[in-house]
């Protein structure tokens, strides 16, 4: 197995864990030191909660040194949709409120989808996708209080690349990164067929079946919501949420032809609750503008509503980026291990495209 590349950390992230470092370290003598002068045992001390990403390889994460554990917390303002632009941490100074509208964003974004041009797709073609992740883990070796549960999510991390058949009808194939360099590199990596696909219920699962969404933002609005024709939408909190999921889920998992993405952020545009975020980032490290909901999230989370979830696109091309999952309120226990700014999950869609056969680069 190759060596494990260590990712340069944003601006002002070294400055920010070296401080943190030297706080733990600090508080610990201190207390140690109390103790020794009360001639009393110090009490044990309770580990620094300390965030990291979980890839596929457990051995590989074991491998990674503190500096780059800590590394991949993302710190940031957490402000929601009804407050105004708040102070962030030292180095996500910039991660604020934004004041652009959700719909003129979307708008701008649905006029750029129209003009990209999609060369006609065969059957017997494959969808190319190659895509970033990070998903919050607890540590196994954290010591919680007794009583808390120690979590452990099941999902592959790191870099996927993915070759998934056009109409579904043909096996696909799947590369799972164990060393975060996808197509870049020559680094390990564990293959797995993808089993010819069924159409699926609520969401497509294949290009084809993507080709058959509405192509008009009317009607794209109606399948956002599940409306029967004549049927108008409830009103409520959690429909609005459901469909602003079923916005970010096609958009990560789905290669979309022009029409139906500008339709999709037309009729997005629609959703009550919408804010815009600036300076956001995606598992890739890479910056851009968010559309972003609270209370909505494409991952587990220990509480629904203290989280947002972020659809970012490139401001200067208006491309869609990825989506990120935010924690946007403290700790609610002690077994509670997330803390307000927490980046919860992240997918970055570094490339997608159309190509004759598995293996194969766009």
């Amino acid at each position: 197995m190759s060596t494990i590349p260590e990712k340069d950390l944003p601006p002002g992230r070294h400055r920010v864990l070296r401080e943190h470092l030297m706080r733990e370290i600090t508080n610990e003598m201190s207390e140690a030191n109390e103790a020794n002068e009360a001639h009393e045992t110090p009490p044990p001390v309770r580990p620094p909660l300390w965030r990291r990403p979980a890839f596929v390889a457990p051995a590989v994460a074991g491998a990674l040194s503190v500096a780059v554990v800590l590394g991949v917390t993302v710190t940031r303002d957490a402000t929601g949709p009804s407050a105004g632009p708040g102070t962030a941490s030292s180095d996500r100074a910039h991660d604020t409120m934004s004041r652009q509208s959700p719909v003129e964003l979307l708008e701008r974004i649905a006029r750029a989808a129209e003009k990209e041009r999609l060369s006609r797709v065969r059957d017997d073609q494959f969808v190319y996708s190659e895509l970033e992740s990070y998903h919050w883990k607890m540590d196994p070796g954290l010591r919680l209080p007794d009583g808390c549960l120690m979590t452990q999510e099941g999902h592959p991390y790191g870099v996927e690349q993915s070759w998934k058949s056009v109409d579904g009808q043909s096996e696909g194939l799947r590369r799972e990164h164990a060393d975060g360099k996808g197509s870049g590199g020559d680094g390990d990596y564990v293959e797995n067929t993808i089993a010819r696909q069924l159409p699926g219920k609520t969401m497509p699962e294949y290009f084809r079946q993507v080709e058959e969404l509405p192509t008009d933002p009317e009607g794209m609005y109606r399948w956002l919501y599940g409306l029967e024709p004549g049927e108008r939408a409830s009103g409520k909190r959690a429909a609005d949420v459901g469909a602003y999921e079923k916005v970010a889920t096609l958009l990560t998992s789905q290669l979309l032809p022009p029409k139906t993405a500008a339709a999709l952020y037309r009729a997005a545009a629609r959703i009550p609750g919408l804010f815009v975020v600036d300076d956001a980032r995606d598992a890739a490290g890479r910056q851009g503008v968010a559309v972003a909901m609270k209370g909505a999230t494409l991952s587990w989370t220990p509480d629904r509503v203290g989280a947002r979830s972020e659809l970012i696109f490139d401001e200067k091309t208006d491309k869609f980026l990825g989506e990120s999952t935010v924690r946007i309120s403290g700790p609610e226990n002690e077994c509670d291990a997330l803390d307000k700014g927490d980046l919860v999950e992240s997918v970055a869609v570094v490339d997608r495209g159309i190509v004759d056969e598995t293996g194969r680069l766009p």
